[in-house]
């Protein structure tokens, strides 16, 4: 039962690593600049990636229940991916703005 957690994980974890591919070969993201210089060996890097995960949780679970695996996976860095180069690029606490300098409408 414990080989089977831990190709369920190393599923998911190879998965995300796929979907982190996608996103830093994206040309909105700000994770890391220095992606976008080799945004075509990320975008093909994500597909080998993508197919690893997928059979390592096909040959313990299954077809269909492998592809969810390794799917939800890669879903959930998709989704959790922007989210976090949103809070990393938040700006700092501002100063109170002058009641001269306030903006209406």
């Amino acid at each position: 039962m414990a080989w089977r957690d831990a190709v369920n994980w190393i599923s998911i974890v190879v998965a995300a690593s796929a979907a982190l591919c996608l996103y830093l070969a994206s040309p909105h993201q700000a994770l890391w600049p220095a992606a976008l210089a080799r945004r075509h060996f990320l975008r093909w890097l994500a597909a080998p990636l993508a197919t690893g995960a997928v059979a390592a949780a096909v040959q313990d679970y299954g077809v269909w229940c492998g592809v969810c695996v390794a799917l939800s996976g890669f879903m959930t860095a998709l989704v959790a991916l922007p989210y976090a180069d949103a809070w990393l690029r938040r700006p700092g606490p501002q100063a109170p703005a002058r009641p001269e300098a306030r903006h209406v409408g």
